[in-house]
């Protein structure tokens, strides 16, 4: 009954309640109460209201001010700015103003007045002012200050004011305009109330840039340019740096400025960007410590990476004269603060002293670059340094400006580029700003690299979207290299504009009719009509520059970009155009330059749109550093280099026929890549297509298809595979129709991951690709007969037994025979005497007290470590694991286990630096974690546990996200089923491997290790329990299960 009384009463307060909500709040809505109060960011009422209330304080407060120190108070008011008020406002005013001197309806105009403050403003005003009776400010260094930088708070109103119009949809009402000012004349108030002497508040300033960059961050979100965002962050740089410098200023003597240097001094700064100050004097006398250090000090406390120096006007013609980085640096000054007339001579006397030589040596320096094979279309590129990056146009502006005397060069642009060519050198440095912002805002500190893991943020960031097998990434990335590509090649013709000299009319040469070369470029009489009369012409004018050893001139490649409309299908199935292309890659020198050229100025992507698709193609992956088309280009670059070298591949590719044909099928290796498919399938049926079209023999396109279609085999088999398996070899070399297409196979190989990335291609990966090409062709010249393991097994132990015969003792005679008879074949094949003598020297000396051996060997490349002891569970990933702990990288494995179950592993191995030596003090702790693990004292699992901290770094920046994948193959070797594993490379990964297929009572007898671009290409030779190949699928699928599982954990 009680309860049933409560539930009513709820009932009717609920009613009452419901009614008066819905009386008073139509009464409410009537009257405005309900519009929207904007806030941004939530700043009112939030921490950062009254952290930039203190930044606002003192020093900042003279900046809103424009010099003006506020030295009365006043209270608040209401009402318009009538003619009662002295302020002059101007034609813009329209809506009032605030007495703090901002005008609210024009967010770059301030009103430039000294505020006499009028109260009598009427109760109509709905946007008033606020004065301060009780503050007063000293106004000791305004006068010093005044007309620095007049605008910057202007600016950072006006980011303000952008965002809320790009984010707020009630921007045009007077509410939101008189909320907006109204927040603004409390944080100033509160400034006032602080004390500007407590050096204490440094802080606010970083909280004040941080709000400053986060108006910025949205405005980029939402598309702003990426110059302008550029000159946003410095602004507001300005404002920081100078209300730090107006406190310090005070302790200054005699003439100075401030002047900012490099980036901050063109105003184009991403978020991180370093803070670069000079101290500018007119003599030594005037450097006071304790003025730069009052500017410096707090700089570096707020966490700013700051480059400065303190120069007087002498000292800045010396370095201007003997330092080209010093030089460039200061032709980026700009005033931020001090006296104007010593900045003018600093700028007359930097300028005079600029040497003449500093043009030139600004375009070796580019030149040295290019020399040192820095791609523009390198994976990961540094977006301010790479070449096409912002730093480009930073080189030739500085160029301009050592031209023209003077930091005015905004004119000078177009006598080196059209007015085109500026419109779109203007479109790639915004984006590339726009890259480069989306960078340090990305991962909240400087960072200009775009590495494989960030891109994907990027281009969300940026608005890419993935389509179809083509990923956001993927399509972000190509637009990237198109525009440092423009940059690149477009500072490039500027630079040969400004640095050319007049042609000298001596040194020219008749080449044909319409055709010479002057000072060694092509130049042609006719223009395009030398190219309309017979549109071969585009492809024979780059044979003629190849063999002849000229380039093609400023207005030629002009002419030619003009022309590639009469690239068509007729020409495209030209048999003289094709004549003239094999022509090039025949000829011995200088093929990949040419190919290059063809394709900068289009000419090979129209000729064979196959490889046109690859332009700036982008793989995401860790493998490849470079574009599809750049990889191609310096693998062709690599192969001829081979021409002008020593050795066994060298005299290899000298030997080879069809140079025209290798060198074609390097160029379409990876054709098929831009089909975002199975790029060697699609490969060939491109190659087959194209050779059709372009009229080769049935021989010429046999053995291009040959060649796109195993491009890859020598390598993996070279890595993956057991060298020693003669029946493998046997089949591989099935495959080839002669040595012919053995030697150009090799060579394709070589070609192709000599070029993956600067650290693909090894002394290692050589030698094995070097045995693979030496066996494969003993197998074709001994007539495709396969020598068979155990014949050539019996061979070499009766060659050694006859050796050692008399010269040891009879038992250690004895005792080598039953050593080596109770292993395999293969290892009599795979290793000398000396290393047989000493594997049974380990196993003799096995005892109850001595459970294990260990010897190291020094090879060239790498060192072998020989493990001997009697055979246990899980043998191998404990040696593995004691391994992995010592930070030792396995290259190579290979497990023997003799008939009395004494094993015998044998490691090749290099130091987690890659040095193929290993430190003794390593050696002797390999030493102590083999005796734990052997003698079961520690599990190895333990062991890595207790290690793994020292990897975690490493992990975290390994970490792609790509799965591991595990690969069966029973058709490759006749004893033992082949597992092969791709996986994320990490410490202790061959120790897991080999943990899992013990824990499933798989016997490991070789391991093939191979690790590129952070991903483990390992495999495995493996028997189960009975020593059988594992041929029910249902087990493979359970063994495959298990691995995936295992490795993703």
């Amino acid at each position: 009954m009680k309860s049933s009384k409560i539930l009513t009463l709820q009932l009717i307060l609920l009613v009452a309640g419901t009614v008066g909500w819905v009386w008073k709040g139509k009464s409410l809505q009537e009257s405005g109460t309900f519009d929207h109060e904007p806030n941004l960011l939530h700043l009112k009422r939030s921490p950062f209201g009254r952290t930039l209330a203190l930044a606002m304080r003192g020093p900042v407060d003279v900046y809103w001010h424009r010099g003006a120190v506020h030295e009365q108070g006043h209270d608040d008011h209401d009402g318009p700015c009538g003619p009662e008020c002295e302020h002059d406002h101007g034609p813009e005013c329209e809506e009032g103003c605030e007495h703090d001197h901002l005008a609210q309806k024009n967010a770059s105009h301030i009103c430039d007045f000294q505020c006499e403050h009028d109260h009598e403003h009427g109760p109509e005003c709905e946007v008033g002012c606020e004065h301060d009776d009780d503050h007063a400010e000293p106004a000791a260094s305004a006068k010093q200050f005044a007309g620095i930088r007049p605008f910057i708070l202007d600016h950072i109103e006006g980011m303000r004011r952008s965002y809320y119009t790009r984010t707020n949809t009630s921007t045009d009402s007077k509410r939101h305009r008189a909320y907006i000012m109204g927040e603004t004349q409390k944080r100033l108030k509160i400034s006032y109330e602080m004390d500007p002497s407590n050096l204490s508040g440094y802080g606010a300033y970083f909280l004040f840039l941080s709000e400053a960059l986060a108006r910025v961050e949205a405005e980029h979100l939402v598309g702003r340019g990426g110059a302008d965002v550029a000159r946003d962050i410095a602004v507001a740089m300005d404002a920081v740096v100078l209300a730090i410098y107006q406190r310090a200023v005070g302790q200054a003597q005699g003439t100075h400025a401030l002047v900012a240097l490099g980036g901050y001094g063109r105003s184009e700064m991403a978020p991180y960007s370093d803070v670069d100050l000079l101290f500018l004097f007119k003599k030594d006398l005037d450097k006071i410590p304790d003025f730069v250090s009052g500017v410096l000090n707090p700089l570096w406390d707020m966490g700013f990476e700051v480059g400065h120096s303190s120069r007087t006007l002498a000292e800045v013609a010396k370095f201007a004269r003997e330092d080209l980085e010093s030089c460039t640096a200061m032709m980026d000054g700009r005033l931020l603060a001090g006296d104007k007339a010593l900045f003018a001579e600093f700028q007359q006397r930097l300028y005079k002293k600029v040497p003449k030589r500093t043009i030139g040596q600004l375009d070796a320096w580019r030149r040295q670059r290019i020399e040192a094979r820095q791609s523009v279309q390198l994976l990961d590129p540094n977006v301010k340094e790479s070449p096409g990056g912002l730093r480009e146009m930073q080189v030739f502006e500085w160029a301009l400006k050592a031209k023209a005397k003077s930091s005015e060069i905004d004119e000078l642009w177009g006598q080196y580029l059209s007015p085109a060519d500026i419109e779109s050198l203007v479109r790639s440095r915004a984006f590339l700003w726009r890259v480069r912002h989306a960078l340090h805002f990305a991962v909240g500190r400087k960072r200009d690299v775009l590495d494989h893991d960030i891109k994907p943020q990027i281009a969300t960031d940026l608005g890419y979207e993935g389509a179809g097998a083509e990923l956001a990434a993927e399509r972000f990335m190509r637009d990237y290299y198109l525009h440092a590509s423009t940059v690149y090649h477009l500072v490039e013709l500027a630079f040969k504009r400004l640095t050319r000299k007049p042609r000298n009319s001596s040194r020219s040469m008749y080449i044909e009719r319409g055709v010479a070369s002057v000072d060694g470029e092509i130049l042609l009489a006719d223009g395009e009509e030398y190219f309309a009369e017979k549109p071969v012409r585009l492809m024979g004018i780059f044979l003629i520059a190849q063999m002849k050893n000229l380039e093609l001139s400023e207005e030629v490649q002009r002419t030619v970009r003009a022309c590639l409309h009469l690239v068509d299908d007729r020409f495209r199935s030209s048999a003289e155009a094709r004549d003239i292309f094999l022509k090039i890659l025949k000829r011995k020198y200088r093929t990949a330059l040419t190919l290059r050229r063809l394709h900068e100025l289009g000419v090979l992507g129209s000729y064979l749109p196959e490889f046109g698709g690859l332009t700036c193609l982008v793989q995401y992956d860790i493998y490849h550093i470079y574009t599809v088309d750049e990889h191609t280009l310096i693998a062709l670059e690599n192969l001829e280099a081979l021409g002008q070298q020593e050795g066994r591949m060298p005299a290899i590719f000298a030997e080879v026929e069809r140079r025209d044909l290798l060198f074609f099928a390097v160029l379409l290796h990876d054709v098929g890549k831009w089909k975002r498919d199975d790029h060697i399938v699609r490969g060939m049926e491109m190659t087959a297509e194209l050779g059709e079209r372009m009229g080769l023999s049935e021989e010429e396109r046999s053995m291009l298809h040959f060649l796109v279609e195993h491009h890859q085999d020598m390598m993996l088999i070279s890595r993956r595979r057991d060298l020693e398996d003669y029946e493998m070899i046997g089949e591989f070399a099935g495959i080839f129709a002669n040595m012919e297409w053995l030697k150009v196979l090799y060579l394709v190989s070589y070609a192709d991951l000599s070029a993956v990335s600067p650290d693909a291609w090894t002394d290692w990966q050589g030698a094995l690709l070097l045995e693979l090409y030496y066996k494969t062709a003993e197998q074709l010249r001994s007539g495709m007969q396969m020598l068979e393991e155990k014949q050539r097994a019996r061979q070499l132990l009766g060659e050694h037994l006859e050796h050692i015969s008399g010269r040891w003792p009879a038992l250690k005679v004895v005792q080598f025979q039953e050593h080596v008879e109770s292993l395999p074949p293969r290892y009599l094949v795979a290793y000398d005497r000396a290393q047989i003598e000493m594997h049974l020297g380990m196993s003799t000396s096995l005892s109850e007290e001595c459970i294990f051996d260990v010897e190291f060997a020094e090879q060239q490349g790498h060192t072998e470590i020989a493990v001997c002891t009697r055979d246990q569970r899980q043998l191998m990933a404990k040696i593995c694991g004691a391994l992995a702990v010592n930070d030792i990288n396995i290259l190579h494995a290979d497990v023997n286990t003799r008939d009395d179950e004494v094993v015998l592993d044998v490691f090749q191995v290099t130091d987690v630096d890659g040095s193929p030596a290993l430190p003794e003090w390593k050696k002797e702790r390999v030493r102590e974690r083999l005796a734990e693990v052997i003698s079961l004292r520690t599990k190895a699992r333990e062991l890595l546990e207790g290690y793994s901290h020292n990897w975690d770094r490493r992990r975290k920046q390994q970490q792609y996200g790509q799965p591991p994948q595990a690969v069966f193959d029973n058709q490759i070797s006749a004893g033992y089923t082949v597992v092969d594993i791709d996986a994320q490379d990490d410490v202790g990964l061959l120790y897991t491997i080999a943990h899992l297929l013990g824990e499933m009572d798989l016997d490991i007898h070789m391991a093939i290790i191979n690790t590129v671009a952070a991903r483990a290409q390992d495999a495995f030779y493996i028997v189960d329990g009975q020593g059988q190949k594992i041929v029910n699928y249902e087990v493979l699928d359970a063994v495959r299960q298990r691995l995936l599982e295992g490795l993703a954990s």
